[in-house]
């Protein structure tokens, strides 16, 4: 038990110093690129389910508004026993089927879209969020901790940019509040997980991803289906979560897939242990990317160490706040007080894809080159036995 309540505590104290870090310093806003005006944020909401026998109390007068800055709030909430003692959860919906929507069914953080009216990205997530599960984070007992990294979302394999997604960071003080209220064209379910779950190695595993949707924003039945009978699927990481409080939107209550991918709010583990990279279906594919990439993964992977959140080993240097290549659409961030690289994963998964979309490109002409070699060779040999023997 005390070994147990020994790993609990340094959870949670990993949490809390990663939450001040973010709350002192916070990523600059990246531009859209050229050709892209679409934005998106999101909340990526945690909060601390007591455990027994410990019980949860929200104290307005000292984690409250009132009580001072957001790092003086955080202190206080992680200063309380049955913080210490709690098991930290993260957020996840799941998204409603709608036909022709690309993240149809997908596992996400509440967010969508900004509209015209909200001031900035924040306003965007913040009302996203209370629309789509009834959840208020300008109230008391919620602080916007800070943000992660801001992203250009593309075609994968492709240039083309779909938006920028800004994630915003949010912890949830309280956890006696209201049921959540789920919007049912947007949302299925919601569902708390523990992050002992997202960084158990027992509950990772590879999920297919349909590629059709992937390469572009073409809506054609015909093409989408040559591309799946062309690539296969995608073959990504992911976890299959295990909720400790789900809400379901209807009364079926389906079983959750696994779905997003280890987030950068993770206690401190060893990402090699963690991490796969991402590939194709078909076996031809599958040797040629891996042939392809075998260099560059290795040099990334002797890069990656077991880390601390909360550890100085993670600074790195940045060059430029905010600065956006609009060809490989990767970004160098840069805070105020330190540079600090912790797109480190976005830019790896770029130099990957460059070399993963040469593999891809050179195995396909490799098909159309024995497909069409055997055709020729198949029709000559059709033609010399129809030709009459002399």
């Amino acid at each position: 038990m005390q070994s147990q309540d020994g790993s609990t505590a340094s959870r949670i104290q990993e949490l809390g110093q990663a939450l001040q870090e973010l709350s002192r310093n916070r990523y600059p806003h990246i531009e859209n690129p050229r050709g892209c005006k679409k934005r998106a944020a999101v909340a990526l909401i945690i909060r601390v389910r007591p455990s027994f026998p410990h019980r949860a109390s929200f104290d307005i007068s000292r984690c409250g508004p009132a009580a001072g800055s957001d790092q003086k709030r955080l202190e206080a909430y992680f200063d309380q026993e049955w913080v210490q003692r709690g098991d930290p959860e993260v957020l996840f919906i799941k998204r409603a089927a709608r036909k022709g929507d690309r993240w149809t069914s997908h596992i996400a953080f509440p967010g969508g879209g900004r509209d015209p009216e909200d001031k900035h990205d924040l306003a965007a997530s913040v009302r996203e969020t209370k629309e789509e599960i009834g959840m208020d984070l300008e109230a008391d007992h919620c602080i916007n901790v800070g943000n992660l990294s801001e992203r250009v979302v593309t075609a994968w394999l492709g240039k083309t940019p779909l938006m920028v997604l800004c994630p915003f960071v949010f912890l949830e003080m309280r956890v006696d509040t209201e049921p959540l209220i789920l919007q049912p064209t947007e949302v299925h379910s919601a569902h708390w997980v523990s992050l002992r779950a997202l960084t158990s190695p027992y509950l990772h595993n590879f999920i297919r991803s349909d590629v059709s949707g992937r390469f572009g924003r073409s809506e054609s039945n015909f093409i989408r289906g040559l591309t799946r009978l062309l690539f296969g699927q995608v073959l990504i990481k992911g976890i299959d979560l295990v909720p400790t409080e789900s809400v379901y939107c209807n009364s079926s209550a389906d079983l959750l897939p696994s779905g997003p991918r280890v987030s950068t709010m993770l206690p401190s583990c060893d990402p090699s242990e963690l991490w796969a990279w991402p590939t194709l279906s078909h076996v031809d594919y599958q040797f040629s990317i891996w042939l392809f990439t075998y260099a560059y993964r290795k040099e990334q992977m002797q890069g990656m160490v077991p880390s601390n959140l909360a550890s100085d080993k993670n600074v790195g240097k940045a060059s430029g706040p905010g600065e956006i290549d609009n060809t490989t659409f990767t970004t160098v961030q840069a805070r105020s007080r330190r540079g600090i690289q912790d797109s480190a994963l976005l830019e790896m998964l770029g130099g990957y894809y460059e070399r993963a979309k040469t593999a891809v490109f050179v195995t396909l002409l490799l098909r159309i080159g024995v497909g069409g070699f055997f055709t020729a060779w198949g029709l000559r040999e059709l033609r010399n036995r129809r030709s009459p023997k002399l």
